[in-house]
């Protein structure tokens, strides 16, 4: 198994297809658990705060390493933290993932810096899979053969989970992790906080360690008393 990983950052080993509810999107799951491997295209996924996509991106690293590819997950919204230069030789991985990809469109450095990146990996034959928070019309490259080059491959909306889904996908999120919850205090938390369903899954680790730590069951007024 080989990840390339920038300095300090760890894979999240709970973000994998198995626990990525498709729902909806699941034919945009099946396609990069099966086609993307074997058809060498480059692949922008799009969608709302929250709909899942650094998620697909680590569960798509973790199937790829599982097959002794090399991958290189590059978070851009943190692209302050490092230059341009973290593009030079990404072309030597099996497949390169770019979250947030929208973080820089902008920035001149930054948008020569994918283009050429781009151009290198596809003679090279690596898999570009990049998110972001708008459609690659709704992008404003100042490049615009960038642009063009992000719309050449796959593109796919990931559409954000209905609230029966949201409540379906903390329960198996529960239950991995050996809680006890009643459908009650899902909803309270559906109901009474963010949304969002990266921020719920938060909210629910958290939750879990208050009640090991407290030796009390999940009931309503438990879940305000750590949350509030």
């Amino acid at each position: 198994m080989t990840q390339l990983l920038l300095k300090g950052l760890q894979p999240p080993a709970h973000m994998t297809f198995a626990n990525f509810y498709g729902g909806q999107n699941q034919n945009v799951v099946d396609y990069l658990q099966q086609a993307l491997l074997t058809q060498k295209s480059s692949v922008y996924l799009w969608g709302s705060q929250g709909c899942g996509l650094t998620h697909l991106l680590h569960a798509l690293c973790e199937t790829a390493s599982q097959q002794q590819k090399t991958t290189m997950y590059v978070p851009l919204k943190d692209a302050g933290l490092y230059t341009p230069e973290i593009l030079a030789n990404v072309e030597q991985v099996d497949i390169l993932c770019l979250d947030d990809i929208d973080a820089v469109i902008g920035q001149t450095l930054w948008e020569e810096a994918l283009f050429d990146a781009y151009n290198r990996i596809r003679d090279n034959h690596t898999i570009w899979v990049c998110t972001a928070k708008a459609s690659v019309r709704g992008l404003t490259c100042t490049l615009a053969d960038l642009q063009s080059r992000l719309s050449w491959g796959q593109v796919f909306h990931i559409e954000l989970l209905t609230e029966e889904e949201r409540v379906v996908v903390l329960q198996l999120r529960a239950k991995e992790r050996g809680m006890i919850v009643s459908d009650e205090v899902i909803h309270f938390l559906l109901n009474h906080y963010q949304r969002d369903l990266g921020a719920l899954l938060l909210l629910l680790e958290k939750l879990d360690s208050a009640s090991l730590a407290e030796k009390k069951r999940l009931t309503i007024p438990f879940v305000k008393e750590v949350l509030e």
